[in-house]
């Protein structure tokens, strides 16, 4: 369990089917659990894993046609050169962030949260990996959260739709696919069993989120259904999160009366007040 101050919480946070310490903490974050435990508040996590117990050819024989392709020719053709980062140095992850942020102001995503990575990367539970072109310019990051039997993908960024030239985005497509292949392929010679692509959109009417559904499924794996949950368990935390929501109902009665159209303030309130515990 990985312990921080949260506010004014103590906070824990378990990853898999790891079980808390013995620390006393004020509010424990349990993330991709394979069942709920019988107290606290859960919901639903969907991703897709693959099973690296298998050797490296049946590993590809599950990928599909384009996928398999397009890592030969990030190796043979671009000469893409994928490496883990060493983390020790602070200006790696500082680096990434930026990195990171850029990309996401122009997908219209969240910044990264840098003091998470750093406490979580000071806790041995964070990987980065890079893919670099011949010449040394940065195609593609890909972050993991990693444990002794599971790595978790966490973050992905590159400047894809931002190339222009056809050719461009298609050798930052390739470096993605090769970076995870090449990811896939330490851990499993680390004795890892288990690859998690991070996620899986159930829906059916984004069509980013289906094309991100797209790219992972051609590495083949299946499709889990795990559980995100949290135990407030000190009454410091009750009358913390109690306190929280109100602020947010508050701020989001405000936004109906001065911003937001009819019908659209509701649905963004009901989206912030569920999403208090796990911010």
């Amino acid at each position: 369990m990985i312990i921080y101050q949260s506010r004014f919480l103590t906070r824990g946070e378990v990853w898999f089917d790891e079980n808390p310490t013995a620390e006393s903490v004020d509010w424990i974050v349990y993330h991709q659990r394979p069942q709920p435990i019988s107290r606290g508040h859960w919901r639903p996590f969907y991703t897709r894993v693959i099973d690296l117990a298998q050797p490296a050819d049946s590993l590809l024989a599950q990928m599909d046609g384009f996928t398999a392709a397009d890592m030969r020719k990030a190796q043979k053709k671009d000469q893409t050169v994928c490496r883990l980062v060493d983390l020790s140095d602070a200006k790696a992850l500082s680096d990434f962030a930026d990195f990171y942020d850029r990309f996401a102001a122009l997908k219209h995503l969240g910044q990264v949260d840098r003091h998470w990575l750093a406490r979580t990367a000071r806790a041995g539970k964070l990987d980065l990996w890079a893919a670099d072109s011949p010449e040394g310019h940065r195609l593609a990051y890909h972050m993991f959260y990693r444990d002794t039997q599971r790595v978790r993908s966490l973050h992905a960024a590159s400047f894809y739709a931002e190339a222009g030239a056809k050719e461009a985005q298609r050798k930052i497509g390739r470096a993605n696919r090769l970076l995870i292949w090449e990811s896939m392929m330490r851990y499993q010679a680390d004795g890892v069993q288990i690859f998690d692509l991070g996620g899986w959109y159930t829906g059916t009417t984004n069509t980013g989120l289906l094309g991100v559904n797209k790219f992972k499924e051609g590495f083949g794996g299946k499709v889990v259904c795990e559980y995100e949950g949290e135990q407030l368990k000190t009454l410091k935390a009750w009358v913390a999160v109690a306190v929280a929501r109100l602020l947010k109902k508050r701020k989001n009665w405000r936004m109906r009366r001065t911003e937001a159209p009819t019908g659209q303030s509701e649905m963004m309130a009901g989206l912030e007040v569920g999403q208090t515990l796990t911010n």
